[in-house]
Parts: C-alpha cells; sequence; structure tokens
C-alpha cells in the first residue's frame, strides 16, 4: 500500500469518525445510554473516542515527516563519513603501509592479505583440469576447432505433425523425430 493510499484512507476513516462524533453528540440526549460492543457509552464518551482517534491521527503526520528527515541526514551522514573513512584508510596504509601496527591506532585491520602455499596453488590447478575434463568443458580455442558436416534444411510440419508435401528449403529434409527416418 502506498503512503498517499494509506494517507487519504485514514483522513476518509477520520472524516467519518468526526462526523459520527457530530451526531452523537447532536442527535442524542446527553443522558442517552449507548450499548456497543458490550459497552454501555454516553454520547459524550462515544464522541471522546472518535475525537481521540483523530488527535491520534493528526499527531502521526507530523512525527512522521520528522523521521523522514531524520532517516535521510542519517543516511547523508553516514555516507560521507563512510567515503572519509575509505580515504583516511587509503592515506594511513599508503603513509605506514600494509600490516604495519600503527594501523590499529586507527581501527584498521594490521593483517596482511594470507598467500596460499605453493602446494596450495598447485593442488588447486590439478583439481581445476580434472573437474574441466569430467564437465567436458572447452576453451575458445577448443570451441573454434569444433565443427559440423552438412548444412542446415527446414521442414514445415503440419497440425498433425507430418510434413508438409512438396514445402521444404535446404538440401535434404532431416528426419523428423518419431516417424522412423521416414
Amino acid at each position: 500500500m502506498s503512503t498517499s493510499n494509506s494517507s487519504s484512507s485514514k483522513q476518509a476513516t477520520v472524516s467519518k469518525l468526526s462526523h459520527a462524533a457530530t451526531g452523537v453528540t447532536t442527535q442524542f440526549p446527553a443522558a442517552t445510554k449507548l450499548t456497543l460492543l458490550g459497552q454501555t457509552l454516553t454520547p459524550a464518551q462515544l464522541a471522546a473516542v472518535f475525537t481521540a482517534a483523530g488527535t491520534a491521527v493528526a499527531a502521526v503526520a507530523p512525527a512522521k515527516a520528522q523521521l523522514q528527515k531524520l532517516v535521510a541526514s542519517q543516511g547523508a551522514a553516514l555516507k560521507a563519513a563512510n567515503q572519509l573513512y575509505v580515504a583516511l584508510k587509503k592515506y594511513v596504509e599508503s603513509t605506514f603501509g600494509k600490516g604495519n601496527p600503527e594501523l590499529a591506532a586507527f581501527g584498521f585491520s594490521t593483517a596482511l592479505p594470507k598467500q596460499p602455499s605453493s602446494e596450495t596453488k598447485a593442488l588447486a590447478k590439478a583439481k581445476s583440469k580434472l573437474t574441466r575434463q569430467a564437465r567436458g568443458t572447452k576453451g575458445a580455442r577448443q570451441k573454434q576447432a569444433v565443427t559440423v558436416n552438412g548444412s542446415v534444411g527446414l521442414v514445415l510440419v503440419g497440425a498433425n505433425g507430418q510434413p508438409i508435401p512438396g514445402i521444404t528449403q535446404g538440401p535434404t529434409p532431416p528426419a523428423l523425430p518419431g516417424n522412423g527416418g521416414k
């Protein structure tokens, strides 16, 4: 539900409740006892409930607008601070060097990325080669070496699944599945 639909729906409800409060107070004598939903209420008490709902709805609009402004300013502040944080990190790393213990004073990690050992690299390469063989994947040059003999043909098929005689294009119509090549 969009905000404008929700807002207009609430305003329509407030309008209904306001009219009902006016009607209850003007059409019923003050001493009248109305039993609604298991409660006995006077017209003034009923009008007070309707008015309180309208007041609650009216109080939300400015608070919601203020919250939206605060959320927008929070996002802008965080974005600006994060950009400066990243720039500071790059500056400090270039000044002191990556992995320098001085970085910890700024809250940056001093650990350098761990380099895989030559054994790990060799195992990964062998595993990659075996996976490629198992899946039958090929590189760009290997794909270029794959060619097909023959040429493409076209057969028009009717609604019953049978080829329409005399309407073919291409060298030879291919055999249709399910016809046994006939």
